[in-house]
């Protein structure tokens, strides 16, 4: 029981001062993760094509779901906010303070150029950012009056600057690796911190393009947000060692949600065989779509090691209707009783089964439907 009582203690006083020491630093208004464009699909441009997403939106309308596929919602729900009091070294925001801020595009939290980038259609030529009493303030806010300059753009190495005339703005992609930012710094700004300033800073995020042919679906795309001291050696750093806040926000997820395929499974659950024997065995799908189909049919024999393939062609408007002797089966055919499954590419459709020796003895039944 002491052990038992000892341990318990530990756990509590570990917990305890874990809790303790890791106060919330930034928040988003808890909007849920929103996607762009998947690069996979045929015929989109992906967020190229829209001269990308906007996370917040500070700078206008770039289209009506701001790059996303889904609706936005509130704007309130997307904005990087940082709650200074709980930074790592909060008592640095004190007025005449020089501040500035680093960015950084992460792809499934890796650094470098991997296809999401700030490009030239859509990047601001300042650094919004404003400061509110509290949080709901903050994520009710609408608009930001405050700057922290004009913003200088590197590539993936940190060291490499690209200049804004050189980003490039073309909407197919075609943006050079060399003039790819995805970091971003601004000048010190040391008029930031002022009596009576607010302790939550909503920090603009800009818009960020993506190349399709990079990013592969259900990717997701942050930024690092780090706000430090540019008079420190090494202001940016690998560590961050003279950092007073950072933290990192999901900002998009690759690949739209598209609508769920249209399909029919049917489960036949019972043949007498799949070869010509005593009995035929008949089958019957129908179409009821104006859209030609298929159907993939699965059999399952007593005995056999393996199932039994064939796909069918169902017309529109019409049916697919033959003896399963006829049909051409991949695999091992033994003239043993056995179920069929039949996964079709269209809805709505159904079944009949029948069975003869071609004398007195029949049986019919319809096709179950299997539900998603």
């Amino acid at each position: 029981m002491k052990k038992l009582l000892v341990l318990l203690t530990l756990t509590v006083m570990v917990f305890g001062f874990t809790a303790g020491a890791s106060a919330q630093v930034c928040s988003t208004c808890k909007g849920a993760l929103r996607t762009v464009d998947c690069p996979a699909a045929v015929g989109q441009g992906g967020a190229c094509a829209i001269n990308g997403f906007d996370y917040d939106d500070n700078i206008g309308n770039l289209v009506a779901t701001h790059g996303y596929c889904n609706a936005i919602g509130g704007l309130e729900k997307y904005k990087a906010i940082f709650a200074i009091c709980n930074c790592a070294n909060a008592a640095a925001f004190v007025s005449g303070q020089p501040i500035a801020v680093r960015m950084e595009i992460l792809v499934n939290g890796l650094t470098g150029e991997r296809g999401a980038y700030w490009s030239g259609t859509g990047v601001p030529a300042i650094m919004a950012w404003d400061d509110f009493a509290t949080q709901p303030a903050a994520c009710a806010g609408l608009a930001q009056t405050r700057s922290f300059g004009a913003p200088s753009f590197w590539r993936g190495d940190g060291v490499t600057a690209v200049l804004p005339g050189a980003l490039g703005v073309d909407p197919t992609c075609a943006v050079g690796a060399g003039a790819r930012s995805t970091i971003i710094t601004t000048p010190a700004s040391v008029d930031v911190v002022a009596p009576g300033d607010g302790a939550y800073w909503w920090i603009d995020v800009p818009p960020v393009r993506i190349d399709p042919t990079v990013l592969k679906n259900n990717e997701i795309v942050s930024v690092k947000i780090s706000i430090y001291d540019p008079t420190l050696p090494l202001p940016i750093c690998p560590s961050c060692i003279t950092c007073i806040c950072e933290c990192t926000i999901d900002i998009a997820q690759v690949c739209c949600a598209g609508p769920a395929p249209v399909t029919t499974n049917l489960t036949f659950n019972y043949f007498t065989s799949l070869a010509t024997g005593d009995y035929w065995n008949g089958i019957s799908i129908s179409n009821p779509t104006g859209v030609a189909g298929s159907c993939v049919l699965t059999a399952r024999q007593l005995g056999a090691a393996a199932a039994c393939t064939a796909t069918v062609a169902v017309p529109a408007n019409s049916m697919f209707v033959d003896l399963l002797e006829n049909i051409t089966w991949t695999g091992t055919v033994n003239g043993a009783p056995c179920y069929l499954m039949a996964a079709c590419d269209y809805g709505g459709g159904f079944g009949f089964a029948m069975m003869s020796n071609g004398n007195s003895d029949s049986m019919g039944y319809l096709a179950w439907t299997v539900l998603p």
